[in-house]
């Protein structure tokens, strides 16, 4: 830990809203002092539970007038190039849209009829493989200016910035809204989640893929488990507090859910819990910054791995102790149906 006579400020306001899911206001810290071991950007957050439901916040939290500091320069700007590519043109990229709508597609196949919305779309990767893959037709929306304004097949794909919330599509107007790894940074998840609803058709599905906070290396590597990623990540869900969003949201049929393969966490989340462990990079240091040391725990961490970490994902993903998770919800046929979920109990144990 940084000497206290150094500790940086945050630079941001900061806001403690209530539980968005049951509105409550007393919570319990889980971690405190977690930072941004990612781009090294200043503040320390804790990391607390609802007393009420059980959804696990970072709180307090910069506000959405804030948080803006916390991704310059993480997905576009100086990291436009290599992001971009990574999720559009590399082989790792495709291979995880392919994944998803594979996912999707345990619920029902996709066809040309389709209209799919991907909130926090970023460069657009999902709806190009989705588009290609099944004729559908994709829209696109987040709040980054820099992988709007970059985002690939802009001819075909309607892309727009904001909110889904403020975005003013029809009500009705898509058959698949997702949101893959965006929810969690959400300041209102259930009001996007809402937002999903209304502006899904009967019978469309709603897919949320987020971090598991119940994840078995998350236990273990605690504030130094990759996908904590604080202070971006502002909601941190378990599979009963996603349930328990989408059902305040209006939804309370869940289609389809399922611990996420997801085979670098655990080698990332011991390379953060090393460099933290070792202070290397020194405070201070770019993000950048590397010693033959680091180099050498580079190498070990990819020997690790091949020999453990698949193998272990593989495991966890067969136990449903992986730290990423995704869940469809379907919005009912008709209003009649629609209306009568509300009260009817979860179709399947979490």
């Amino acid at each position: 830990m940084l000497p206290a006579m150094i500790e940086p400020e945050i630079p941001v306001p900061l806001e403690s809203p209530p539980c968005p899911i049951c509105q409550g206001e007393a919570f319990t810290a889980v971690y405190r002092d977690a930072c941004d071991y990612i781009w090294r950007k200043p503040g320390r957050f804790t990391v607390a539970r609802c007393d009420g439901c059980g959804l696990v916040m970072t709180r307090p939290r910069p506000g959405p007038d804030g948080i803006g500091f916390y991704y310059e320069d993480a997905y576009s700007g100086d990291a436009e190039a290599g992001m971009k590519r990574f999720q559009t043109e590399s082989g790792v990229g495709r291979l995880i849209a392919r994944y998803r709508l594979k996912v999707i597609e345990k619920v029902r196949r996709l066809t040309p009829s389709d209209r799919v919305l991907d909130v926090g779309c970023s460069y657009g990767g999902f709806l190009r493989v989705a588009r290609q893959a099944r004729g559908c037709a994709t829209s696109g929306i987040d709040l980054d200016e820099g992988t709007i304004h970059e985002a690939v097949d802009a001819d075909v794909t309607d892309y727009r910035i904001g909110r889904l919330e403020e975005a003013g599509y029809p009500e009705g107007g898509f058959s698949v809204i997702t949101f893959f790894q965006s929810l969690e940074h959400t300041h209102h998840p259930v009001e996007a989640l809402a937002a999903a609803r209304a502006a899904l058709a009967p019978g469309g599905l709603c897919v949320v893929e987020v971090p598991d906070f119940g994840g078995l290396w998350r236990r273990v590597f605690r504030t130094a488990w990759l996908p904590l990623l604080i202070p971006q990540h502002l909601s941190h869900f378990t599979p009963q507090s996603l349930a328990a969003a989408f059902k305040a949201a209006g939804f309370d049929t869940i289609a389809h859910r399922q611990s996420m393969f997801y085979p670098f966490e655990g080698v990332a989340s011991l390379g953060i819990w090393l460099g933290r462990a070792l202070k290397s990079p020194p405070p201070g240091s770019p993000p950048s910054w590397r010693t033959p040391f680091d180099l050498l725990i580079l190498l070990i961490l990819m020997v690790m791995y091949v020999v453990v970490e698949i193998p272990s994902q593989a495991l966890l993903r067969l136990t449903g102790h992986t730290g990423h998770q995704i869940m469809i919800a379907r919005r009912g046929e008709t209003p009649a149906q629609d209306a009568a979920a509300q009260d009817a109990p979860d179709q399947a144990p979490l």
